[in-house]
């Protein structure tokens, strides 16, 4: 009896430890209205999540609820499965399935202190999802002289993706442009608000992988008369569902590093 009475006060503790380790949002801050933005760009949203993080539900419900709002196209989110709350108990420990080296690289560099947290345009981390709609909006109705476009060809015999891209700038411009490779659709467990455990929850525009030869983007040069050009090629890991693959490709800005402008696609099968 009294083992069982320890095992129990342990597991009401490392709840408790659970749900506050994950940033909080306070009744206040729920309330927070914003008026309709008028789209101007689109914006990209890296959800720093974690399978393990209690809260992230709630960040992703409102990152989608924003995309519902504005579009897929103009509000554009990675999910980044990254930190502590994508490994099993330290970041020392395996990796949860979702979460990656790189995801991990990222969570350190951009100095991520809680989970959810959110980047937008490459901003200032965000972690109240609270705030969300209101720094979306602020960063849709921005005007950017870059153009992006992408066409990812996939041969399904090799699962081979080559992947065009092509930036265009109303002035002359230096920056880098980053290629991404996410899947949606994914099924696999998540934490809850609730504390429970969903093995079956949906995971959407999961970051898989990044193409460009440095993690941070290869350096491109834009002028008016002169687009620039890139082209990455990658094979698909047998894991990933090749009609749930969707390939995001963003340049950002040489002087301060925000996202520019950010564009995404599915794969077009080659026949």
């Amino acid at each position: 009896m009294k083992l069982n009475h320890l095992f129990h006060t342990a597991s009401a503790v490392l709840l408790a430890c659970a749900l506050w380790s994950c940033d909080s949002v306070g009744e206040d801050e729920r309330l927070i209205e914003v008026e309709r933005a008028e789209v101007r760009r689109s914006v990209l949203i890296e959800d720093f999540t974690g399978q393990r993080c209690v809260n992230c539900p709630t960040a992703t419900a409102e990152i989608e609820k924003l995309q519902e709002e504005y579009g897929k196209d103009a509000v554009i989110a990675v999910a980044i499965h990254s930190g502590p709350f994508g490994h099993n108990s330290t970041m020392n420990s395996a990796r949860l399935p979702l979460c990656t080296e790189t995801g991990d690289e990222y969570y350190t560099h951009w100095g991520i202190e809680a989970q959810p947290a959110v980047k937008i345009n490459r901003g200032t981390p965000v972690y109240s999802s609270a705030l969300y709609g209101k720094e979306v909006r602020t960063a849709l109705e921005q005007t950017t002289p870059v153009d992006l476009h992408l066409v990812p060809l996939y041969d399904p015999d090799t699962r081979t993706v080559q992947i065009d891209v092509e930036a265009v700038s109303t002035k002359t411009l230096g920056g880098k442009v980053q290629v991404w490779i996410t899947e949606n659709n994914i099924v696999d467990a998540q934490m809850m608000p609730d504390g429970s455990r969903n093995p079956n929850y949906l995971h959407q525009h999961v970051f898989r992988t990044s193409l460009t030869n440095d993690l941070y983007g290869d350096d491109i040069r834009m002028t008016e008369d002169a687009p620039a050009h890139a082209t990455y090629q990658a094979v698909l890991s047998d894991a990933w569902k090749a009609e749930d693959i969707v390939v995001v490709a963003f340049v950002t800005s040489s002087t301060n590093g925000g996202v520019l402008q950010v564009v995404q696609s599915s794969l077009t099968p080659i026949e």
